[in-house]
């Protein structure tokens, strides 16, 4: 079952045909860019202009690719004039862009039927920071029960340091001694990790402070770091509705399983209506038949009637972006709930989960941004 799960979503990270185009959505296809006639130049800018604005700020170009979705694919000198194109678009916007992955197109010898040549499709991240935000922000609120490795697997991920083991990297994250002392998170507490104009994470192992990270960052992921154990499920509620998060990270220890508030957690998600994606953590400890039966019972649980969710076990590079794009639309309607298996000791998959994180869009479209907007504000008083 998981391999007909996988196999659906990953056909189209290679060789086959992806979706039809939509006409709305960050995401654009062109079949080739070649010497532009000055009007369509233009054209072709308002149509990167739009398509950015409706990603926020990041936009997916795909070359080589007609609109109905057929991976068509060009030659090494067509692609490489349309590449040069889309550099020409983008620095017209004051954008960036960076190759996300390419795709080998085999073509068929009409005569014998083997491949007589290969073509090329690309997919490219363009990247502006809108002109009233210093960077682009997604806020992910962390899930899972006590003891999954929450605030451990932040630590690795914001400071740049494997763990020993015991713990040490969660102690960049813990904010009071009570939480030092038990090891436990109790209240809501913020990280954040940036990506650069061309993809590469900024955290606290090159910049002294935060300042400093949002400086030398595009685009900023900020963690918000909720309390796993039952009696702080107050607080927990507390963060993600006043938070409004874009997505939720539901981390799950590989040794446990979905033992404790995991299960409660993941309801608070589906009933919010925010995007899921799972963190299997703690692999390290594990044997493969171990994280085996894990897999199997979270399967269990998100395909079950109450959630409805389709299980994307990412495996490279090529599953990670293909799963971020996953993420478009103007409602919650994305079934595909990709699943990570990380070590914070070993750093295992680590590199997989960044590369999501850095292709991963805001999954509110302009236009339902634009109606929530029309919307009266509602207040939240608390007596103190």
């Amino acid at each position: 079952m998981e391999h007909t799960l996988e196999i659906g979503l990953r056909g189209h990270g290679i060789n086959e045909n992806l979706p039809p185009e939509d006409a709305e959505g960050n995401i654009e296809y062109k079949l080739k860019l070649i010497h532009p006639t000055k009007s369509r130049f233009e054209h072709l800018v308002t149509q990167m202009k739009w398509r950015l604005q409706e990603g926020h700020g990041e936009a997916i170009y795909e070359i080589g690719v007609e609109d109905s979705g057929l991976l068509t694919g060009l030659s090494d000198s067509e692609m490489d004039l349309s590449v040069h194109t889309l550099r020409r678009m983008a620095s017209k916007l004051g954008a960036t862009v960076t190759l996300l992955r390419n795709r080998t197109i085999p073509t068929e010898n009409q005569e014998n039927g083997e491949a007589a040549e290969f073509r090329h499709a690309a997919e490219f991240l363009v990247r502006k920071v809108p002109d009233d935000q210093q960077f682009i922000e997604l806020r992910v609120a962390v899930l899972g029960n006590a003891d999954a490795g929450k605030s451990t697997l932040l630590g690795v991920l914001t400071h740049g340091e494997l763990d020993n083991g015991r713990g040490r990297a969660r102690l960049n994250v813990f904010r009071h001694l009570h939480e030092i002392q038990s090891g436990r998170t109790s209240s809501i507490s913020h990280e954040i990790l940036g990506f650069d104009s061309v993809g590469e994470v900024v955290n606290y192992s090159d910049s002294r402070t935060a300042e400093d990270i949002c400086e030398n960052s595009t685009k900023i992921i900020s963690f918000v770091d909720l309390a796993g154990h039952q009696k702080y499920l107050r607080t927990t509620i507390s963060g993600l509705t006043a938070y409004v998060p874009d997505f939720v990270c539901l981390v799950i220890s590989a040794n446990n399983g979905m033992a404790g508030t995991a299960k409660e957690h993941l309801g608070l998600a589906l009933a919010l209506r925010v995007p899921i994606f799972v963190v299997i953590n703690k692999i390290d400890l594990c044997p493969p038949s171990m994280t085996a039966r894990v897999m199997e019972q979270v399967k269990l649980v998100l395909t079950s009637p109450g959630c409805k969710k389709t299980p994307f076990r990412i495996h490279n590079r090529d599953d990670a972006i293909t799963a971020a794009s996953c993420f478009t639309g103007d409602s919650y309607s994305t079934s595909t709930t990709p699943i990570f298996f990380t070590s914070s000791v070993t750093g295992e998959n680590l590199d997989l989960l960044t590369t999501f994180l850095n292709v991963l869009p805001q999954f509110q479209s302009l236009k339902e941004q634009e109606r929530k907007i029309q919307e009266s504000p509602e207040f939240q008083v608390l007596q103190t």
